[in-house]
């Protein structure tokens, strides 16, 4: 059979490749993967994906020859600021193949999305045939930026369950806040460590761990409470996800967020601020508490609410976020990758 497919992501990490490995049985065919590394030494990416990765520069234009590799019918492109992958996309479009695009963008209604959505519509949209964005923010986005809804697809990222699923019941878990991310500005890590210092008198039996990488790390305020740890691999991660009450990101701006997913698949209260992209999809009432990015008196007063729940609020949130978790991870990618291949080819 001739090859139909052919996937790209920037900066490969490895539930990515999980995903694609999904994606490529349910398509039924050996796709390649072009893929450049990440920024953080991910180990098993090759290994999650079943097969090599043809790795290239980004920021480098290439071709289809120079990979060793014939000009597939349908491609999906990683993003349209990527050198590589638009030259890939250009090639394929030349030969008379489709292009779907992998968009992570969230909706945040500012002017820049305002300003930027004419020069998409223009500029980007036709070179398009569908789009698969990570969930309902990213579909909202995408329908500003002129994708006709019918064409927009759901499911680019999400977590794998076979590593992180459910645990203990919330109640038998260890009073604990978990943070998982880069130790940078934009994720918030400092203001929430202070927010949390600033109540921990109030929580005597509380602890805040962050996990993570980044030149931060140092600014993060000492306190017996707070335990600040290095980067951990996706195979150590989930068990302690499931020796957390509650999960914590209070980025300044998120894209989507796939650490909130990993949290939600394994029970845990969400503690969020409001740019996180993938909050739609798994914060709800009743499993979360969100508040306004570095805005200190109200992630305290986030922080007091979610721990203070009674025992019947505690079983309802972890109910809440593994059905809510549910709707994302490799099989739904696999279907959302199916269905827009069988659309365009």
């Amino acid at each position: 059979m001739p090859l139909s497919a052919a996937f790209s992501w920037n900066g490969l990490p490895q539930y990515a490749a999980r995903q694609l490995a999904a994606a490529i049985a349910a398509i039924g065919q050996d796709c390649p993967v072009v893929g450049s590394r990440a920024e953080v030494p991910i180990q098993g990416v090759e290994a999650a994906l079943g097969r090599p990765v043809n790795w290239v520069e980004a920021s480098h234009r290439t071709n289809w020859a120079k990979l060793g590799l014939p000009v597939p019918k349908i491609f999906f492109q990683s993003g349209w600021a990527y050198p590589a992958f638009n030259s890939l996309g250009d090639e394929v479009r030349a030969a008379g193949g489709k292009v779907c695009l992998l968009m992570d963008n969230n909706w945040r209604g500012d002017f820049r999305q305002w300003l930027g959505a004419p020069w998409f519509r223009v500029f980007q949209r036709p070179k398009f045939e569908a789009v698969l964005v990570p969930g309902k923010s990213g579909r909202r986005l995408a329908r500003w930026y002129g994708m006709p809804d019918e064409r927009i697809f759901e499911g680019m990222y999400g977590a794998d369950p076979r590593l992180f699923f459910n645990g203990p019941p919330l109640t038998e878990r260890p009073k604990r806040i978990i943070f998982v991310g880069q130790y940078i500005e934009r994720k918030g890590c400092v203001p929430l460590a202070r927010a949390f210092a600033s109540v921990a008198h109030l929580l005597p039996d509380w602890e805040l761990n962050m996990y993570g990488s980044g030149p931060l790390q140092s600014a993060i305020p000492s306190h017996s409470q707070i335990k600040v740890h290095g980067f951990i691999q996706p195979e150590q991660l989930g068990a302690l996800y499931r020796e957390a009450r509650i999960f914590a990101l209070p980025s300044r701006s998120e894209a989507w967020g796939l650490v909130v997913h990993e949290a939600a698949l394994s029970g845990c209260q969400l503690l969020l601020s409001d740019a996180i992209g993938a909050a739609p999809d798994f914060a709800s009432l009743a499993n979360s508490a969100t508040f306004r990015p570095c805005n200190l008196a109200r992630m305290r007063s986030a922080i007091l609410s979610l721990t203070g729940v009674s025992d019947q609020r505690l079983a309802q949130a972890q109910a809440e976020s593994v059905t809510m978790a549910a709707s994302h991870g490799p099989n739904r990618f696999a279907q959302a990758t199916r269905a827009i291949v069988e659309r365009l080819i």
